[in-house]
């Protein structure tokens, strides 16, 4: 697989070896390699979570069809309307293709738990008709000989599917190492000072994918999120329970301070 590798090789996180850049393409061209103390910046953050907060081993395959259909859903709602949603979708169709072809107002009306109902209903069976359509079949299971890369440039054109809802399926449900960002990474990334401040997650999201240590996006991501729930919150940070603060550029700043 070209641009991506799976997350099969572990590397200890003592290892004293110089960090690395991973190799990542986009549109088929390599990104550009990081300057040597960030990429050393983010190795230190990563071991130090993996010492704090143990190793965390990707659990296995899953279907990237249903991946793709929840992450859709999940876009702007929390995880218990995401699933209320997705269990309502397929208790009321036996198949793929009976959500494909069903009216779309009744997908509308069973997927409405997720909120914005209609547009999502929209974007999944817009994604089942292009699969069948171009592939033959009601399955995402193209996406295993893919790279991200190539992921972004064979579906990315359609709605609902942008870098997130692919980095997501291909790392948690393919095991491709790449590093998505979501919300709280994407503040995370900012304060640890990793990437310039931006509102813009797509830019925090390709500087990332040559920092993160080779076999550590899957990983890494789940830190990261955890702990932006739980210590690192956007409004106010717990910086004096962060076990991991002279590391951060924010608390260094002393934006934690009134």
């Amino acid at each position: 697989m070209s641009g991506e590798s799976r997350r099969q090789t572990k590397k200890s996180v003592h290892s004293n070896e110089q960090p690395q850049p991973r190799s990542i393409t986009r549109n088929g061209k390599p990104l550009p390699s990081p300057d040597s103390d960030t990429l050393a910046h983010v190795q230190r953050v990563v071991d130090a979570f993996e010492q704090e907060k143990g190793e965390l081993d990707w659990p296995g395959r899953r279907d990237p069809l249903e991946g793709l259909v929840e992450t859709i859903l999940s876009q702007n709602t929390n995880d218990k309307n995401r699933d209320l949603a997705y269990s309502a979708l397929r208790k009321r169709y036996k198949s793929w293709r009976e959500v494909a072809e069903a009216p779309f107002e009744e997908v509308a009306n069973v997927v409405r738990p997720a909120g914005l109902n209609r547009q999502k209903a929209e974007r999944i069976q817009a994604l089942l008709q292009w699969l069948k359509e171009n592939h033959g079949d009601y399955t995402a299971d193209i996406l295993e000989d893919y790279s991200f890369d190539q992921a972004v440039q064979e579906l990315g054109h359609l709605k609902g599917l942008g870098l997130k809802t692919l980095a997501v399926v291909m790392c948690f449900d393919l095991g491709v190492d790449v590093f998505p960002v979501d919300t709280h990474v994407h503040r995370l990334c900012q304060r640890f000072g990793f990437v310039p401040e931006s509102p813009d997650r797509n830019k925090t999201f390709w500087a990332m994918q040559t920092l993160v240590p080779e076999g550590k996006s899957y990983q890494f991501h789940l830190h990261l999120i955890h702990y932006g729930r739980e210590i690192c919150h956007a409004r106010k940070p717990e910086c004096e329970h962060c076990f991991i603060r002279q590391e951060c550029a924010y608390f260094q700043a002393g934006f934690n301070r009134s």
